[in-house]
């Protein structure tokens, strides 16, 4: 995982997170092109505005490798990543802020500014979190101001009051790629024993220990020692949580999106989040057009 982000390269699952985004922003400009709003568009975990998708990958100790790299460069195809797709989608918005904590992504989001002297673009690099938080604080300072944020951490890195600090300024659509499978259900071990460092990560993104309980069932085993166990709904029951609290937060959500791997194993779910349910139905049909794509190809 890490590696790869370094490399700048993809699963090829990341084009349907990826195309549900532009889509999204190419309908949400069309609603607001007669509108007077200043839009703003967020990008935390920015990437490097293109990314290589990995090709015929292989698993050894969690890392994907390339099978042939002769014939990797010959297949290889290359994707906008969201920044670029932001830049480049309908009437484009009037500010971007892009954040990712990588120096060498930083760079390239750097180069991309280049290549649009026209956009006004911010880019920043340190803690995603902080930088939007402080961003957030700012809308309410600007009362027409409207606004889409992506949310794309690269694991459990997305901190609830980052989200609760969009929420809470009633203007911003939210897009979250929620890791769960990917990352998030990964530390939460089969016997309870969390590292201390991950327990604070998981409460830090969910915004609450609660997680905990739903995770682990009490059980006593043949020699009537008391203990805990994972309970084989975790992933269901964190993402209800999740989900829930968004909905709490935000007021409308739609029906989580699920991303598969190559193999069909859950990696992580598209969230849409609004203070205002008109863009709900759009959301809605993307989510569920984006499954139907895959699920023809598929097929094919």
């Amino acid at each position: 995982m890490r590696r790869a982000h370094k490399q700048n390269t993809v699963g090829p699952w990341a084009k349907r997170k990826l195309d549900a985004l532009e889509q999204y922003l190419a309908a949400y400009h069309r609603v607001m092109q007669n509108q007077r709003f200043k839009l703003i568009y967020i990008d935390a975990f920015a990437g490097a505005g293109w990314s290589r998708v990995r090709t015929a990958p292989i698993e050894d100790q969690g890392v994907d490798l390339l099978l042939d790299e002769e014939q990797a460069a010959a297949e290889e195809e290359f994707i906008a990543g969201s920044p670029v797709r932001a830049l480049t989608t309908g009437r484009g918005f009037d500010r971007y802020f892009f954040f990712d904590a990588d120096p060498r992504r930083a760079d390239l989001l750097r180069q991309l500014q280049r290549e649009h002297p026209d956009k006004e673009i911010e880019i920043e690099g340190g803690d995603a979190n902080a930088g939007v938080q402080r961003l957030a604080k700012r809308f309410h300072a600007t009362p027409m101001a409207r606004g889409v944020a992506f949310l794309d951490p690269y694991g459990p890195h997305l901190h609830w009051q980052t989200v609760q600090s969009l929420a809470e300024t009633r203007k911003v659509d939210v897009i979250i790629n929620f890791p769960l499978a990917m990352a998030i259900n990964r530390l939460i071990t089969r016997d309870g024993q969390i590292r201390e460092n991950w327990i604070r990560m998981l409460d830090e993104c969910f915004g609450t220990h609660e997680w905990h309980d739903l995770a682990y069932r009490e059980e006593t085993d043949l020699f009537g020692t008391n203990g805990v166990r994972k309970d084989d709904a975790t992933a269901v029951r964190l993402l209800d949580l999740y989900h829930g609290r968004l909905k709490h937060a935000f007021g409308h959500v739609v029906t989580p999106s699920l991303i598969t791997n190559t193999r069909g194993n859950p990696l992580y779910y598209l969230l849409w989040a609004s203070s205002h349910g008109r863009g709900a139905p759009l959301a809605e049909h993307i989510m569920t057009l984006g499954n139907r794509v895959i699920q023809a190809r598929g097929r094919s």
